[in-house]
């Protein structure tokens, strides 16, 4: 009976494998510098992307090959088959270094953006090219150098975009009619480009922050470990207590990785919904802007604008969480009147939450009394639980938020949402936890996590309660023998 042998077979994967993969640059050592831990991930990722590249954009240039040699455009196709086998070069010759094989790629991005703009007009793949060239200059070399490259891309494409407007560019290798621009369109196009490209940019390097910020951290968290490892070995008598320093240190370092891996996962999935909302309406506004009425206009805008406020409030709940879990909550207590206190909330409250007509807000309560507390502390909580019960109950029905000064500062926040199940009053205050009946609304679960960890320094309560008209009912108190206290 005849066997096949598959080695040759296993073998010619592995080398394809090893190709588009190559392994990762393993440092036993504790000192290597951070930095060139950082560098070497990113020169990893950026060949990956190259060899990827190279090979894709060959083979979408071979496919659309016959048609630009039917059309005579030889020197189209003789100057991307060039860019990819450049591409595909700098990828395999590791030896440059990291910031010279990224510059020269995005000079080629760059380079085929301009082509493609000057022979196949605004109605091409320049966005694309564009795009990319921003982006991977934010990821590869920093936000500088992201921000140098959407302004010079904006600046390109508006210099092409009027010599094709004006008649000094003709555009001659597009298969459809490109259309010649007016002032109007290249001013829109332009801010769609850039307001588009910005924040998806802003959205990178905040993760790249935060993904760095953990890393930092979690080295410091091992260097720590080999210390105290050093000295129980060192230190016969001080064994028990570094021993138990030691598994506290792993168990806090644990929880550490979890939370870092649940929440990377979690954002990422949560970013993609705002992101394409946004790259959807941009879209829409730059192909279709002049077929627009002001109100369909006004309507992407309002789609942009809340994806941007979600984006915000999401980063903003991501870094209170870091907050709390490093332990970084500190009050910082200042004296304030009562009345003033409520005067500040209900305009900053109205900001916060964009104004909405369901929200009503009244007091009780002294007004002269003097109060110290610490107001940010204060209004996040009461903004994260008026954004909870906005989001989660009709825009027809209120939102009531009671303030009273008695014996204790007491904010009730009063809602006809959608109200939590019984059997789940007790797990929402976990971190990432959603309840069963949320539906299609966005969210992460970071909101009650975090105002129940900002209350405690402060030595506040939160208690919840159904609310007999259906939705629920938070009730917020913070002692005022601790406020009288401070104040002697």
């Amino acid at each position: 009976m005849y066997i096949m042998n598959f080695a040759p077979i296993q073998a010619a994967w592995q080398a394809v494998k090893d190709y588009f993969l190559p392994s990762r640059v393993e440092y036993k050592s504790l000192d290597t510098d951070l930095n060139i831990l950082l560098v070497q991930g990113r020169d990893r990722i950026l060949t990956i992307m190259l060899r990827l590249i190279s090979l894709i954009g060959s083979i979408s240039i071979l496919a659309i090959m016959e048609d630009l040699l039917q059309r005579g455009r030889w020197d189209l196709v003789f100057t991307y088959l060039v860019g990819m086998l450049a591409i595909g070069i700098v990828s395999y010759l590791r030896q440059i270094s990291y910031t010279g094989r990224a510059l020269t790629f995005l000079s080629i991005l760059y380079a085929l953006g301009v082509i493609d703009l000057s022979f196949f007009g605004i109605a091409e793949d320049w966005r694309i090219y564009f795009s990319g060239f921003s982006i991977l200059a934010a990821l590869f070399l920093g936000w500088r150098a992201g921000l140098f490259a959407l302004l010079l891309s904006l600046l390109t494409f508006v210099t092409l975009a009027w010599q094709i407007s004006i008649g000094r560019i003709v555009i001659t290798a597009s298969a459809m009619q490109s259309p010649i621009p007016t002032v109007e369109n290249i001013i829109t196009m332009s801010l769609v480009f850039a307001v588009g490209n910005a924040i998806i940019i802003a959205a990178i390097i905040t993760l790249l922050q935060e993904f760095e910020n953990a890393t930092k951290k979690e080295r410091q968290a091992v260097l720590q470990l080999g210390q105290k490892t050093a000295e129980l070995e060192n230190s016969l008598n001080r064994e028990q207590q570094l021993a138990s320093e030691l598994a506290y240190t792993l168990q806090r370092e644990e929880e550490l990785n979890k939370l870092r891996s649940k929440m990377i996962t979690t954002i990422s999935h949560e970013f993609r919904t705002p992101l394409t909302v946004i790259n959807n309406s941009t879209s829409l506004l730059d192909k279709y802007y002049d077929r627009l009425s002001d109100s369909k206009r006004e309507e992407q805008y309002h789609r942009i604008r809340q994806s941007i406020f979600y984006l915000t409030d999401l980063l903003q709940g991501v870094s209170l969480v870091e907050s709390t879990q490093s332990r970084a909550v500190r009050p910082r207590q200042e004296m304030i009147q009562f009345g003033q206190l409520c005067q500040k909330l209900t305009t900053e409250l109205k900001q916060e939450t964009a104004d909405p007509p369901n929200l009503k807000i009244d007091v009780n309560g002294d007004e002269a009394t003097p109060l110290i507390l610490d107001y940010y502390l204060l209004k996040q909580v009461i903004v994260n639980l008026l954004t909870n019960a906005l989001k989660y109950s009709p825009s027809h029905l209120p939102v009531h938020l009671h303030i009273a000064l008695g014996t204790k500062l007491t904010l009730t926040i009063t809602d006809q949402g959608i109200g939590i199940p019984e059997s789940e009053k007790e797990k929402v205050w976990e971190l990432f936890y959603r309840g069963s009946n949320v539906d299609v609304h966005s969210g992460l679960g970071l909101g009650l996590y975090v105002v129940k960890q900002l209350l405690e320094p402060m030595a506040g309560t939160i208690t919840l309660s159904d609310n007999p008209a259906g939705g629920t009912i938070f009730t917020v108190k913070l002692p005022i023998k601790q406020i009288a206290e401070s104040l002697a």
